[in-house]
């Protein structure tokens, strides 16, 4: 929510520089942009927690309750293989990042970069939580 409003104030401060007092700020966008990309990262890493992230249910919702089951622990699986990759090529690329300077913040862009690793281990942690849930639900249901 704190970086929604925080977006929000500096689209406000660009729209303010831009055309009330005429200056160019590059660096409210440059803010801005950064900003929406740690958030919507670490907005999906929380959607993990509860599993409400991608899932294509056309197909479950015709599925047997125990087929059902083994589909989402198949989606885990895949999820976590994924992220898994995000994480261990995200850490390079974040690395890249402090040999350049952005142009309007003029801070190192490892920052930004960062945001890919970090909101994949918040994903990972938080879908190793869910499944964990999951298998322990669906162990309850067969005994």
């Amino acid at each position: 929510m704190v970086a929604c409003g925080g977006v929000f104030i500096l689209a406000l401060l660009q729209i303010l520089f831009r055309y009330v007092l005429k200056i160019s700020a590059p660096w409210t966008e440059e803010a801005a942009r950064y900003l929406m990309i740690w958030m919507a990262l670490l907005a999906s890493g929380l959607a993990f927690r509860s599993g409400e992230h991608f899932n294509v249910d056309f197909l479950a919702n015709r599925l047997t309750p125990r087929h059902r089951t083994l589909l989402s622990h198949g989606t885990n699986l895949l999820s976590f293989i994924f992220i898994l990759c995000i994480i261990l090529w995200g850490i390079p690329f974040a690395k890249l990042g402090f040999f350049t300077i952005s142009p309007g913040l003029q801070i190192t862009m490892f920052l930004p970069y960062l945001a890919v690793p970090v909101g994949g281990i918040i994903m990972l942690l938080n879908l190793i939580l869910f499944a964990s849930l999951l298998f322990k639900r669906s162990r309850e249901k067969e005994s």
